[in-house]
């Protein structure tokens, strides 16, 4: 029996191998169209599991193998998660086929726990691309919404540049104040630039890894908050006050 040539042949193809196992009359209502909804499902709801991160210069990390986990599924995406994943494969714990969903920093009340389905330092394009690809969606976060305008504005830019154009006055007034318009703070404003905190505090910058920090869990003994961001990929750890950029400030979680 042939392989399938392509993602589309996938169902036709499983479900032939199905039919070759099932009893002589077949089981009621199952189908390739039912067999091709079921590969849709668990496409948009596995979740990687990585191998060890690579992080020699180029490395690229890859997936081991895939999980349905029915309750983490259930959370949605966004380009500026507030909570992240953690999985412990290679440990000896029994629990070690667990996912661990934990808050990246502090979540108002009634506010949406997000992740994001990859990681965040990603351009807008391919996320876009990505999330309609393998999720079926077109993301309109805040930090799409922001990006959006500077591909149209760099756009423009290339165009006016190939037509030799220059712009006048009026243009030049318009540009600076629609600049204006994003504030780059310290991520407290509903209006600052979404990802300039974000990436300065909660990414991790340990070459080719790009993980996401996010605070260990609260002490055993008295509940207090954890002082310690750990890295969800290469799974170093900083303190929260620290910069993340020196061998130095690194830290195994095992140390």
């Amino acid at each position: 029996m042939a392989l399938p040539s392509s993602d589309s042949d996938a169902p036709t193809f499983l479900h032939s191998l199905l039919s070759s196992l099932s009893p002589p009359q077949g089981v009621a209502g199952f189908s390739v169209e039912l067999t091709t909804a079921l590969l849709a499902k668990d496409k948009l709801n596995a979740f990687g599991l990585m191998e060890p991160p690579a992080l020699a210069p180029g490395g690229e990390r890859s997936v081991r193998a895939y999980g349905i986990y029915p309750k983490a599924s259930f959370f949605n995406h966004d380009c500026l998660p507030n909570a992240c994943r953690f999985d412990y494969v290679d440990t000896a714990s029994h629990h070690n086929t667990d996912i661990t969903i934990r808050l990246i920093h502090d979540v108002p009340e009634g506010s949406e726990i997000c992740l994001s389905y990859f990681p965040v330092n990603e351009t807008y394009a391919d996320r876009q691309k990505r999330l309609l690809e393998d999720y079926g969606f077109t993301c309109y976060c805040d930090r799409c919404r922001v990006e959006a305008n500077w591909k149209d504005d760099d756009e423009q830019e290339e165009e006016q540049d190939d037509e030799g154009q220059v712009m006048d006055e009026d243009q030049d007034e318009q540009m600076i104040g629609s600049e204006n318009e994003i504030e780059i703070g310290d991520g407290g404003g509903d209006n600052d630039f979404p990802h300039a905190y974000f990436f300065l505090r909660y990414m991790c910058t340990r070459e080719n890894c790009w993980g996401t920090l996010a605070p260990l869990p609260p002490s055993d003994s008295d509940a207090s908050p954890s002082n310690l961001m750990e890295c969800n990929v290469c799974g170093n750890s900083k303190k929260a006050d620290e910069d993340f950029n020196s061998d130095e400030d690194r830290l195994s979680v095992d140390d």
